[in-house]
């Protein structure tokens, strides 16, 4: 990557977030980079993203993770147990674990190819406390040593909206949040979902819309608290969940 290049992107994030009182530090800054020039040189290998040039990721991808910031609970946390559902290339867990370096972060991705890349980029970026598990979340979520042991999740472009309360809902501690990474139908989706929330424990905290400078379209966050411990047949087996949503 060029250096202009570097900047160039580096300028565009800085600006698209400002609204949102976020800062990057110098050395989140660098971290960035590397993370940056990772996802260029393995995406065509790995079909990590679809986003290619250093813009397309800065935005799409590192402004939108740093979105779920916008939520106060996730802003004022500095310490805690997180975990990132289906996290593909690392969104949004990735990029808020470099900017919260006190978060132990969990990263679930049951493909190959992408856990491969999360644990390279890990390595390369020297980030403690943060583990890569390549499993589905429908079996991991029954494992003692990860069910309800989470103060935070968060799912981006995982699945339906009562899909992802099954998957990640699991995880969280009563009192925990999972914040999830939703369209421009995001507000509708949480009427589609009453019955998930109630047989899995969450309520909904906060639907809040926003928009990325220099992109296109209304993105949504939907925040919602856990306030009940989870049945333990759920989730329910692998594939159900997407099949016969809640």
């Amino acid at each position: 990557m060029t250096e202009p290049a570097f900047f160039r992107w580096q300028d565009e994030l800085v600006r698209a977030i400002a609204p949102w009182e976020i800062v990057i530090p110098p050395e989140a800054l660098e971290a960035l980079e590397l993370y940056m020039g990772e996802l260029q040189r393995l995406s065509p290998r790995a079909s990590l993203t679809s986003l290619r040039d250093c813009r397309e990721i800065a935005l799409g991808h590192f402004a939108d993770s740093f979105a779920a910031l916008l939520v106060s609970e996730i802003f004022d946390l500095k310490e805690g147990r997180v975990i990132d559902v289906g996290t593909g290339a690392g969104f949004p867990g990735l990029p808020l674990r470099i900017l919260r370096p006190g978060w132990a972060l969990c990263l679930v991705e049951a493909t190959r190819k992408k856990s491969d890349f999360l644990r390279a980029v890990v390595a390369a970026l020297e980030l403690r406390s943060v583990e890569i598990l390549r499993v589905r979340a429908e079996e991991m979520a029954h494992e003692q040593d990860y069910r309800e042991r989470f103060d935070l999740a968060f799912s981006r472009a995982l699945a339906s909206f009562p899909v992802v309360l099954e998957l990640c809902l699991p995880f969280l501690k009563v009192g925990g949040y999972l914040v999830a990474h939703r369209g421009q139908r995001g507000a509708e989706e949480v009427h589609e979902a009453v019955r998930a929330l109630t047989e899995l424990g969450g309520e909904i905290r906060e639907v809040q819309t926003y928009q990325i400078k220099g992109l296109e379209g209304v993105r949504t966050l939907v925040c919602v608290q856990k306030v009940a411990r989870t049945h333990e047949r759920y989730p329910r087996r692998v594939g159900i969940p997407s099949k016969r949503p809640l």
